[in-house]
C-alpha cells in the first residue's frame, strides 16, 4: 500500500503532492493502526486523483490544513498502550517459560498414554530453566535488531546493520551456552509430572493475559 501511494502522489500536481505528503506525517504520526492509516491515504490519494482530474486542488478536497481531515478519526481513535522496557524483559522470558512448560505437559501426558511414563518430559533441569528465559530475551533482541536494519522504503532491503550490537548479543549467548555445559551437570534437574506442567502452563497464560494484554 505504500508503494501504491508513492506512484499515486507520482501523478498529482507539485502542490498536491506536498499537501498530501503533510496529511501522511500528520496520519502516521497518529494514534491509528498502521494498516488502517495506509488504507485512508490510499483513499485519499484515489479522491486527489480524481478532483484534480476536474482541476480541484487539495485545499478545495480536503480543506486548508491537511491534519483536520481525519481530525475526527484520529481523535475517535484510543491512544495506543505503551509497554514499559522492563516490562517487555519480563514478558518474553515469562512466554518462552510457560510454553516450555505447554511442551512438557503435551509431550509428557502424550509419552504418559503411550508408555505408561513421562519419560524425558517428566523431569526439568534449573539449567534448562535458565538458560530458555535469558536465552529468549537474546533471540528476540536478534530478531528485532534484525528487523529495525530493514529499510522502510516501499522495496524493503536489509540497510546497515549494527555488527557490534550483533557481536555483544552473540558474545552473550556463547558465556550462557558455555556456562551451562561447564555447571549444567551440578545444576540440580527436578521431576515434574505432566500434570503440573499443565497447571504451570495454563497459570502462565492466565497470567500472560492479565499482565501484558493491551487494554
Amino acid at each position: 500500500m505504500i508503494k501504491e501511494n508513492n506512484r499515486l502522489r507520482e501523478q498529482m500536481t507539485p502542490f498536491n503532492r506536498s499537501y498530501m505528503e503533510d496529511m501522511i506525517i500528520a496520519l502516521r504520526a497518529s494514534r491509528i493502526n498502521k494498516l488502517r492509516t495506509e488504507e485512508l491515504l490510499l483513499e485519499a490519494a484515489h479522491t486527489m486523483l480524481k478532483a484534480q482530474a476536474r482541476g480541484k486542488n487539495a485545499k478545495q478536497v480536503f480543506g486548508d490544513k491537511p491534519e483536520e481531515y481525519f481530525k475526527a478519526i484520529m481523535d475517535e481513535t484510543p491512544e495506543r498502550p505503551v509497554f514499559s522496557r522492563q516490562k517487555i524483559v519480563l514478558m518474553i522470558p515469562w512466554v518462552a517459560l510457560t510454553w516450555l512448560f505447554g511442551v512438557l505437559a503435551a509431550g509428557g501426558l502424550l509419552s504418559l498414554w503411550i508408555t505408561g511414563t513421562a519419560g524425558m518430559f517428566g523431569q526439568i533441569g534449573l539449567f534448562t530453566l535458565i538458560s530458555v528465559g535469558l536465552g529468549s530475551i537474546i533471540f528476540v533482541g536478534l530478531i528485532m535488531k534484525w528487523l529495525g536494519s530493514l529499510s522502510e522504503d516501499d522495496a524493503p532491503k536489509a540497510g546497515k546493520f549494527d555488527l557490534k550490537s550483533l557481536g555483544t548479543y552473540v558474545a552473550v549467548a556463547v558465556i550462557i551456552v558455555t556456562a551451562g555445559l561447564l555447571l549444567g551437570k551440578w545444576l540440580p534437574a527436578f521431576t515434574l509430572s505432566p500434570w503440573v506442567s499443565l497447571i504451570v502452563f495454563a497459570a502462565g497464560l492466565i497470567g500472560q493475559r492479565l499482565l501484558f494484554r493491551r487494554k
